[in-house]
């Protein structure tokens, strides 16, 4: 299932070129592939089969969760807030956190991998599960849920979707009336909060196409921005 054009700036089997491991529905692996494409970084995108993560564990030493960047010097990064402040040294890429803006714009990413995330990883959970093609990989994606939630908890996102999505909604308020005004959230030009929220918006493509829109009218259109903004290779 791939429901959002892959923005995929690789160069495979190119010795030297970093590699990132994800799944397609990580809101946090779609928030360090939107950064790289936004800093125009060659890479190689490895999708991370879900019930087979034997190469993530050989590549990181038994850390099977994404994203994992693996740099063109063999560096191996984990978790997606690490990978973007590495990526976000580079002072060719500080253009990216807006200089005095820099505050603000992490905080804003960090809602979306916090706050925002929570909510939103519920709403998608249920047709994301559904989407799975067989039936170990579905009951593999409710096993790792219902450990961390309780049983049944997929069903109960699923029932309390109207709420959840009225929650997303207020949430997402004064972000949609900034979209209404700027291109980005910060302007005319995309930082890294927009690439934050371009991956949660990811994740809902990923799980039913109507779900951003759903949300806001203002956020496909969003979407459709920044992924015009990446040249292809």
């Amino acid at each position: 299932m791939e429901n959002i054009r892959s923005l995929v700036q690789a160069r495979r089997g190119i010795p030297g070129v970093m590699k990132l491991y994800r799944l397609r529905y990580s809101p946090f692996a779609r928030k360090v592939q939107m950064l790289l494409d936004l800093l125009g970084r060659p890479y190689e995108l490895v999708e991370v089969p879900y019930d087979d993560r034997d190469e993530l564990a050989r590549v990181t030493g038994g850390y099977i969760y994404v994203p994992v960047l693996v740099g063109d010097d063999g560096r191996v990064t984990v978790e997606s807030r690490r990978i973007c402040e590495l990526l976000l040294e580079d002072p060719a890429a500080r253009r990216l956190t807006l200089d005095v803006l820099e505050g603000p714009v992490w905080a804003y990413a960090d809602f979306c991998d916090g706050p925002l995330e929570d909510v939103l990883f519920r709403i998608a959970s249920p047709r994301i599960r559904d989407a799975w093609e067989r039936p170990g990989q579905r009951a593999l994606y409710t096993l790792i849920k219902e450990r961390k939630f309780g049983a049944g908890c997929i069903e109960q996102w699923e029932r309390d979707t109207p709420a959840l999505l009225e929650r997303a909604r207020t949430l997402l308020a004064p972000t949609v009336r900034t979209l209404k005004r700027s291109p980005f959230l910060f302007g005319e030009a995309p930082s890294l909060a927009d690439a934050a929220l371009y991956g949660n918006l990811a994740m809902l493509f990923e799980a039913d196409r109507a779900l951003p829109g759903a949300l806001a009218a203002e956020l496909p259109g969003y979407v459709s921005r920044l992924e015009r903004l990446i040249p292809s290779r």
